[in-house]
This record gives C-alpha cells, structure tokens and sequence, in this order.
C-alpha cells in the first residue's frame, strides 16, 4: 500500500483478493466464469442489475451495475452501439466467437 505506482486503497485491494475468490467459486460451481454470466441475457432489461446483485450474493465487491453493463459490453453480451458507429460490427462480429 506503500507502493504510489498501485492501488493503496485498502477496500479496494481486499476487494480484488475477494473478487478472485468468489470468481473461482463461480468457476467451480457453473465450470466457467463465461458459463454463469452467459445465464444473465435472457434476464429483465435490468440484466446489469441483475448480475450485479448476484454477484455480490456470491461474495464480489465493487461490481455495480455500471461496471457489470461495461463488462456486459466489453464481452459482447450487449451490443447498444449507434447504427452508424463503426464498433457496432465489431462487437457483433466477437460476441458471436
């Protein structure tokens, strides 16, 4: 915590001790992270949410529904790119890998 070139907030790094915890749990009981986040497209429109209030049932932290959406995104698990924004095929293209 010392360190200026890391993360010194102390939540934050027991945090992701946590978070690596709970992601192998997730593992071992659906096989795969990708497995149990796939669970959450057929969810409400409020899938963010919804992942978001499971996965701090299973023991993560710092995973509010702002950062499951981006992560949601990042995996290709949403695609709410404009029509004419030139990520939009791209995301299309990974989410179907």
């Amino acid at each position: 915590m010392g360190d200026p070139g890391t993360v010194r907030n102390r939540l934050k790094i027991e945090s992701a001790v946590a978070n690596a915890r709970a992601f192998l749990a997730v593992q071992r009981e659906f096989g795969s992270f990708d497995a149990y986040v796939w669970n959450f497209v057929s969810a409400s429109t409020d899938r963010a949410q919804a992942l978001s209030k499971d996965l701090r049932k299973r023991g993560f932290r710092f995973v509010g529904p702002t950062i499951c959406y981006a992560f949601m995104q990042a995996v290709g698990m949403v695609n709410d790119h404009a029509l004419h924004c030139s990520w939009r095929d791209r995301s299309r293209r990974a989410s179907r890998r």
